[in-house]
């Protein structure tokens, strides 16, 4: 049998804390042999990376990943990506178009789609978030108030605003509103603390588990699904 290996392109730092920690354990437990990730480089010169500002950045990423893992007798390599939705760069292929859908869940399947063709590789897996990374820590609310006990009172507009939409990729995208930013408020309002993205990220989600991700995030559990059975 063929190693199945798996590479994720990073949108930054939480993204990558996330598939290292949390999704690698369980996507190996599940059949696939190794799991690499790595942060879009946005500066090759000065070794930067992370806060992708345009297309070229993924698609210069992705393609040296593809040129250097060709399949073979012995293994099989499949690409992916952990892109979010909110400020994706306005030169992603098919940015118009899908700007102009209104339900989100048939907006990021047209971006995805417009990205897979753009890449035009049998092997490649696009992943963008709805909307954005920290929709998934909506899933355990009560985790985030375990680390930071002195914003229980806060964290609870974070229960309201998720029972709104009833859905935590349904959070939408505003530059106040994202997931991210209804959090950061929740923490960081009254300067009670300093929010630390990768490693609450890492921490919520370990916490809650991938099964748990998985039930109450469809276009997530989408992804993990098409991981797996490839």
């Amino acid at each position: 049998m063929k190693a199945k290996i798996i590479h994720i392109l990073c949108e930054g730092q939480t993204e990558q804390g996330f598939v290292e920690e949390v999704l690698r354990p369980y996507l190996i437990d599940n059949g696939v042999t190794s799991v690499k990730s790595v942060i879009v480089s946005t500066n090759k010169k000065l070794n930067a990376q992370g806060g992708m500002s345009s297309y070229t950045h993924a698609r210069t990423d992705l393609n040296l990943m593809r040129q250097s893992n060709p399949d073979s007798s012995f293994e099989s390599h499949t690409f992916t990506t952990m892109f979010d939705l909110y400020a994706l760069p306005c030169d992603f292929p098919g940015y118009e178009e899908a700007d102009a859908i209104v339900e989100p869940y048939a907006r990021v399947n047209s971006l995805e789609q417009s990205f897979a063709n753009a890449v035009n590789d049998s092997r490649f897996i696009p992943y963008i978030q709805l909307h954005e990374f920290e929709a998934l820590l909506f899933c355990g609310i009560e985790h985030l108030v375990k680390i930071y006990p002195k914003c229980k009172k806060p964290c609870e507009q974070l229960t309201k605003d998720l029972q709104k939409v009833g859905n935590p990729e349904l959070i939408d995208n505003g530059p106040t509103t994202a997931p991210s930013k209804r959090i950061i408020k929740a923490i960081e309002g009254g300067n009670k603390y300093k929010y630390n993205k990768p490693a609450t990220g890492k921490s919520v989600t370990k916490e809650i588990g991938i099964d748990e991700l998985r039930a109450k995030c469809q276009h997530f559990n989408e992804w993990i699904e098409q991981l797996i059975n490839r």
